[in-house]
């Protein structure tokens, strides 16, 4: 069965690491929002707080504040990306937030069409 993912990659701005995570979609109980700056989200079970996006990440662009709505837009996604992992496919997905064309999007990808470097 295919699962999907929400990652998030960090560029390691202002001398922090570079880093990369992953959380299962369907682990996540509690999304949050700080309207046009962040997105987190948490498993209520673990207590664990992870932020999905973030205004900073998109630094190299100019950092445009993220929509009003990001995190219904994730929830969203999501909804969509459960209904194609019913199917026999097993390949996992991934969503990510990205900046595309000046504005954050929550972008799509399968295991084979992620960076593998």
């Amino acid at each position: 069965m295919a699962h999907v993912w929400i990652m998030r990659n960090t560029e390691g701005q202002y001398g922090q690491e570079e880093t990369s995570g992953l959380v299962r979609a369907d682990a996540v109980t509690y999304i949050r929002t700080t309207v046009g700056r962040k997105v987190v989200v948490a498993d209520v079970a673990s207590q664990e707080v992870v932020t999905l996006a973030d205004e900073q990440d998109g630094v190299q662009h100019g950092r445009p504040p993220l929509p009003r709505n990001f995190h219904t837009q994730l929830l969203a996604r999501l909804n969509d990306l459960r209904q194609s992992v019913l199917g026999d496919d097993d390949e996992d997905r991934f969503v990510t937030a990205e900046i595309r064309e000046g504005n954050w999007v929550w972008a799509t990808y399968t295991f084979s069409e992620l960076p593998q470097n």
